[in-house]
């Protein structure tokens, strides 16, 4: 498998919805109408099923120039952590860099906002899947990657990003990278 057959997988694998409570939660990416180069904008909405305590509702987390994002999403009761990656500007230079956000479920408002590049620009984050550990307040982030993360530990074309406490603190993350 070459590396953009296992980002493909990486991103087909990725969960794109959640549901808590009735409600069902989903990342999506939409170009912006009438813009050129194309700009897509990235979209959580909440969609209410008969035990939803919330109507239906929308935010936009963010844009991406030119490149279509991959994203995922997860939750559980403390929240729910979106995460995508993004382009920033038309230019070939520009990196690919990622996007992460605690979102509430209630108010759909964004708590918390991290960002990861690749130090000095030099290179890509190609794929990302966000995932709640086991403790329930962990957040991870793993995926594919050209270059090295500003912080990595270790090397390799593939990396996690760990958010202790993601939830209820603004704790840096971690950053490993493995082969």
């Amino acid at each position: 498998m070459t590396g953009q057959d296992d980002a493909l997988a990486q991103q087909e694998s990725a969960a794109t919805s959640a549901a808590l409570d009735g409600c069902i939660y989903s990342i999506s990416a939409y170009p912006q109408p009438g813009v050129t180069p194309t700009v897509y904008d990235i979209r959580l909405f909440r969609q209410p099923i008969p035990t939803c305590a919330y109507g239906f509702g929308t935010v936009t987390l963010g844009t991406s120039v030119v490149y279509e994002p991959t994203r995922s999403v997860a939750i559980n009761a403390l929240g729910i952590a979106a995460s995508y990656t993004r382009k920033s500007s038309v230019s070939g230079s520009a990196p690919i860099t990622l996007s992460v956000h605690h979102v509430d479920p209630a108010t759909l408002a964004v708590i918390r906002t991290n960002s990861l590049g690749v130090h000095l620009g030099a290179g890509n984050i190609v794929s990302e899947n966000v995932a709640i550990a086991a403790d329930g307040t962990t957040v991870t982030v793993s995926g594919t990657k050209t270059g090295v993360i500003w912080g990595e530990s270790g090397s390799g074309s593939r990396y996690t990003a760990s958010f202790p406490n993601f939830f209820t603190s603004t704790t840096a993350p971690t950053v490993a990278a493995f082969p």
